[in-house]
């Protein structure tokens, strides 16, 4: 049986993910992400070729959100592998919970709601993916997040991290239109350019090279990339933290 670390009055609702919110995810992220799935199929397949052979696995995943990136995990056969997936919001680990129940997936599957830090004490962790999370964070708070992942791996293991990288306004504007062909009224489409005007992304991947090198992630390698959102293959090595 899964063990789940809900704790439903202690974590209040995460602004922008609420139940409404979840419910709705999975298809404005397709709206959002040209190639989301193919990004979910090949951070499997990265994980899968670097543990390769392994029969028994333990991986975190850091803001599971609906649990749709797991589901690729079926066509892998693995299925001594085991999963543990944190998330702040209680209504995305709702629907990751029945997403993965149908899929089969739920039983081998450990969901805590909470930020990473809250995750009790275990075993170091064979590999680990954190996908759309780290440009959510404030500036100030993103080496310790990829410090704390570190500091739940064992050295040598694969990281999987996507984020958005850059702030080229021609690349916006590709991506605005895309959203209003999906529909987007314009009202919307000009919400979300004021939003995006106030969020600080990584300016560039040699910035977010270099917060992987203080963390001790080392060899980073792009394996999926959608306009700006850039998805990277790292290894663990806590010695080499800068």
């Amino acid at each position: 049986m899964p063990h789940d670390h809900s704790a439903h009055s202690a974590h209040p609702i995460v602004p922008g993910f609420d139940a409404d919110r979840a419910a709705h995810y999975d298809t404005q992220a397709a709206a959002s992400l040209a190639g989301v799935q193919a990004m979910y199929e090949l951070g499997v397949s990265a994980l899968a070729s670097q543990l390769d052979g392994q029969q028994a696995a333990s991986l975190l995943f850091v803001g599971l959100g609906t649990g749709a990136e797991l589901v690729p995990y079926n066509q892998f056969d693995v299925p001594g592998w085991r999963f543990t997936g944190v998330d702040p919001s209680d209504a995305m680990l709702a629907v990751a919970r029945e997403r993965l129940a149908a899929e089969g997936l739920l039983a081998r599957t450990q969901l805590h709601v909470g930020e990473l830090h809250s995750l009790p004490p275990g075993p170091p962790f064979d590999g680990a993916q954190m996908l759309g999370v780290l440009h959510h964070v404030p500036e100030t708070e993103r080496l310790e997040l990829l410090r704390e992942v570190t500091r739940r791996l064992k050295p040598g293991a694969p990281l999987v991290v996507g984020c958005r990288v850059g702030m080229d306004p021609a690349l916006w504007d590709v991506e605005l239109r895309r959203w209003r062909s999906h529909g987007i009224p314009q009202d919307e489409l000009e919400r979300r350019r004021q939003g995006l005007t106030l969020m600080r992304f990584i300016e560039s991947d040699a910035a977010l090279f270099d917060l992987f090198a203080q963390a001790g992630l080392v060899a980073p390698r792009p394996i999926f990339v959608s306009l700006q959102f850039k998805v990277f293959l790292v290894r663990c090595e806590p010695g080499a933290a800068g």
